[in-house]
């Protein structure tokens, strides 16, 4: 703290900014005062945008682009600038050096962590304090009331029934639920399936057998039931990119009688039958 005086004794005044190895304190001429050089030579201050290179221990780095005020702090296990002001939130993808008591907000998901060291303190680590594992991110959904039908016995994509999500994150799962609804014409008797397609592969159905079809679900019709061929399926697409999923159906056989989605029977307005609605939902799941 500044020493206020009127004038040293003989007129002895030095230059300001005298060697403090003559003196013990610098001579401010202007505020007629001396200034109190204890501690010259210190812990030293850096302005940067950037961390300063080999720290020693109570230095001081103040953050130009952001205005906060760091310390260089060794804990007795290792050393880390550290907030003046405290504890942080750091907000960035992915998880900083980090010191006792900070936070970081994972912005690819939303997750909230602080950084905790055991009260033995025999370990330090990054810890959940509001997760967003398990939560919904966005959800997307397409319905199709229109009908469409199959008749070759082979797999074609239905027009109208798919949804494209773009993930936030790699670790993203996709909840994909379909309603799938339909009859083959006339009340014939035969075997549909259905299938989910990711962009252009096959997901989501049982394993090659002979000639047994590769579905995600199969149904036959006996009578004048119709079919149900909805599934749901939690996906892992690794991906941040645009993805699209799409519904494919097949009846049985190019000999078997059509099957058409939205179709509940005949179309004589009798009242008896009707018209359906079939959808597929994605629901993006924070990993």
């Amino acid at each position: 703290m500044p020493i206020s005086i009127t004038r040293l004794s003989g007129g002895n005044t030095p230059a300001d900014g005298s060697d403090p190895r003559t003196f013990p304190a610098i001579w401010n001429a202007t505020a007629q005062t001396l200034e109190d050089n204890v501690g010259a030579g210190g812990a030293s201050v850096t302005t940067s945008d950037t961390a300063p290179a080999d720290p020693a221990e109570g230095d001081m780095w103040w953050k130009s682009d952001d205005g906060k005020l760091f310390v260089y702090y060794n804990d007795g296990d290792s050393s880390q600038w550290v907030d003046a002001a405290g504890p942080s939130v750091a907000v960035q993808s992915t998880a900083p050096t980090g010191y006792e008591g900070q936070l970081w907000l994972d912005d690819t998901d939303g997750s909230m962590y602080v950084y905790y060291t055991d009260p033995g303190g025999g370990a330090s680590s990054w810890i959940g304090a509001v997760s967003r594992s398990g939560g919904i991110l966005q959800v997307v959904s397409t319905t199709k009331t229109d009908t469409f039908s199959v008749s070759d016995g082979s797999f074609q994509e239905v027009t109208g029934l798919s949804a494209t999500i773009t993930p936030s994150s790699t670790s993203s799962k996709i909840m994909v639920i379909v309603t799938c609804q339909g009859r083959a014409s006339g009340g014939s008797v035969a075997s549909v399936f259905s299938k989910l397609i990711r962009n252009s592969t096959d997901i989501n159905i049982g394993d090659a057998s002979g000639s047994d079809v590769q579905a995600s679900v199969g149904a036959y019709q006996a009578a004048l039931n119709g079919y149900d061929l909805g599934f749901t399926y939690l996906d892992s697409p690794a991906t941040t990119s645009s993805t699209t999923y799409k519904v494919a159906v097949r009846n049985e056989s190019a000999t078997a009688a059509a099957f058409t989605i939205n179709y509940g029977g005949d179309t004589s307005s009798s009242g008896v039958f009707g018209r359906l609605a079939s959808s597929i939902t994605l629901m993006e799941v924070a990993g």
